[in-house]
């Protein structure tokens, strides 16, 4: 064998779900006299196992069944800290299909080495992965500790000794200096080694850099570049769809990001940036499919969480209301019942999350972009009893939904401090929060709610003059721009009661049924105390109105 490796004091763990394969590893490792070798059928065993004891060498196959693929898994382990600086971590696989193996390239492993392979092979790319990481190990270091001006000043040594890990050095030096915001040193440094000789990686990260530098036009001249010399290169892509957003191109950018999510779709990040884009052009259809394909992504993942399943089904949501044909809006509010109906099993049990609140809020759009508007929010306001008076208290994965739901049944009082409490709280995932903001922005908003302001102002003055049929009629103009508003309906129900009290014989007249029409609006909701309150004294006045009939 032409390097020498010891491998008797190494730990190993072999990831695969065959345990043919797993049996016949082994023994290849046995030949090469290693001792400590442990399996795991599944990437979340891997992750237990690495939580028990640190391995030096891992071999996971990339296709691991229905949980973590091997790159997922490679990067929970990064991320949970739970791969020493030494551990060399090889990505192995019987399927050589191009979107599969850029995908597993994407996350960087030690090696990538396909099946089947022999023994001399296995042994001479653990051999030299580990002569690297070893050569490298300073940097490793420094580069897990984000001590970026130690990785300059390894790296520097290492270029100076001519080594032959030098042009990698290049690399992560640059990437260092792009960690330090040490841009322009970064684009100097890169131009330096362009001069000297044509490296794919230095164009890519050139382009990436003047991005960075807010220079859009050469970004995308360089960028386009890299990628009609690297068609494989996938982050130039990436990075070629932010310059591209970045000049108000959006077109041009979503075609150039959907190129690379074909390429390899694993990438939960490049699927993220086709989601925005999607959002950005208005192609509600791919966004909605592409929040879909992210959900699917992040549940097997360390980037498991409740706010992809709220902008997968808000995605739907959204495209249902913007569906002129009914046989399509309805399948699509149809598929926001599956899309809960089995979440309940997934993001259902994070003890975190308030999957019932969600539901009720979810349930609650689709009856209202169906003009269901009593169910709608009888099922919001039962979802959020006792936190529609105190936003404060609401979950960041339920604030903008919450938000959304209030505007959609016209509840504008209840939805503005929501609305406030969304530009003050930290951490809101930045997809939902311009979903809520769009709609805050957007022309129309403004214009409903200064309407409903406007009238519903005029109904109070007109009421406070004792003209109460004229309020009775603003309050009604009021409920045509939001016709769920609870504070409008209570001030309707308040005029009609003082125009009957003073015309007793609109009692059996059609003023009495659209009192009681109104009554029944809010009948068994659970509104907020003061609403409550005046709801019951208003109710009863009527009640007493009709006693004396």
């Amino acid at each position: 064998m032409a390097t020498q490796y010891n491998y008797s004091d190494k730990k190993i763990l072999i990831v695969d779900d065959q345990r043919a394969f797993q049996v016949m590893l082994k023994a290849m490792l046995q030949n090469f006299g290693a001792t400590d070798v442990y399996f795991a059928n599944t990437g979340e065993a891997a992750v237990k196992a690495c939580r028990k004891r640190k391995f030096d060498i891992l071999l996971v196959d990339y296709n691991l069944g229905t949980g973590k693929n091997g790159g997922q898994l490679l990067e929970e382990l990064r991320v949970s800290k739970l791969l020493d600086v030494d551990a060399l971590f090889f990505i192995i696989s019987g399927d050589n299909n191009k979107s599969m193996v850029l995908s597993a390239l994407e996350m960087e492993p030690d090696e990538f080495i396909t099946k089947p392979f022999s023994q001399f092979q296995l042994h001479n790319r653990l051999a030299r992965a580990n002569l690297k990481r070893q050569s490298l190990r300073g940097i490793y270091q420094a580069l897990a500790e984000k001590k970026y001006h130690k990785v300059i000043e390894l790296c520097d040594e290492q270029i100076k000794q001519d080594s032959r890990y030098s042009n990698y050095c290049r690399n992560l030096r640059v990437e260092a200096q792009i960690a330090l915001e040490e841009y322009s040193a970064a684009k100097d440094a890169l131009e330096e080694i362009l001069k000297e000789r044509k490296q794919t990686w230095a164009k890519a990260t050139l382009g990436r850099v003047y991005l960075l530098l807010n220079d859009n036009k050469n970004a995308i001249e360089t960028l386009n570049r890299s990628v009609a010399e690297s068609p494989l290169l996938l982050t130039a892509y990436d990075w070629l769809a932010r310059a591209y957003r970045a000049e108000g191109e959006l077109d041009k950018a979503l075609d150039t990001v959907l190129k690379a999510s074909k390429l390899a779709v694993n990438s939960l990040e490049r699927q993220q940036l086709l989601a925005e884009l999607a959002m950005e052009s208005g192609d509600l259809t791919l966004a909605k499919e592409t929040f879909s394909t992210i959900l699917q992504l992040a549940r097997r993942s360390i980037h498991r969480g409740p706010h992809h399943l709220c902008n997968y089904v808000r995605s739907l949501i959204d495209e249902a209301q913007s569906e002129d044909d009914l046989y399509r809006k309805n399948r699509l509010l149809q598929e926001v019942n599956s899309v809960l109906f089995h979440a309940r099993r997934e993001e259902g049990k994070d003890d975190d999350f308030n999957f019932d609140a969600f539901e009720g809020i979810s349930q609650a759009r689709v009856h209202a972009t169906k003009g269901e508007l009593n169910k709608a929010k009888r099922l919001l306001f039962d979802s959020h009893d006792g936190l529609l008076d105190t936003p404060n208290k609401v979950s960041g994965e339920l604030l903008p939904d919450t938000f959304l739901t209030l505007n959609s049944v016209g509840e504008f009082e209840y939805a503005m401090p929501f609305a406030e409490e969304l530009e003050k709280r930290q951490g809101i995932d930045p997809v939902s929060l311009q979903s809520a903001q769009k709609v805050l922005k957007a022309e129309d908003f403004e214009l409903k709610l200064g309407q409903f302001r406007e009238y519903n102002k005029m109904g109070i003055e007109a009421y406070e003059e004792h003209r109460y049929q004229d309020a009775i009629n603003y309050f009604d103009k009021a409920l045509l721009v939001a016709p769920g508003n609870t504070g409008a309906i209570l001030n309707k129900i308040q005029a009609i009661l003082k125009q009957l009290s003073l015309n007793p014989k609109a009692m059996s007249g059609q003023l009495l049924n659209e009192c009681k029409t109104t009554i029944k609006q809010l009948d068994g909701l659970k509104l907020n105390d003061n609403h409550a309150e005046r709801y019951s004294t208003l109710k009863n006045e009527f009640q007493q109105l009709g006693s004396k009939k």
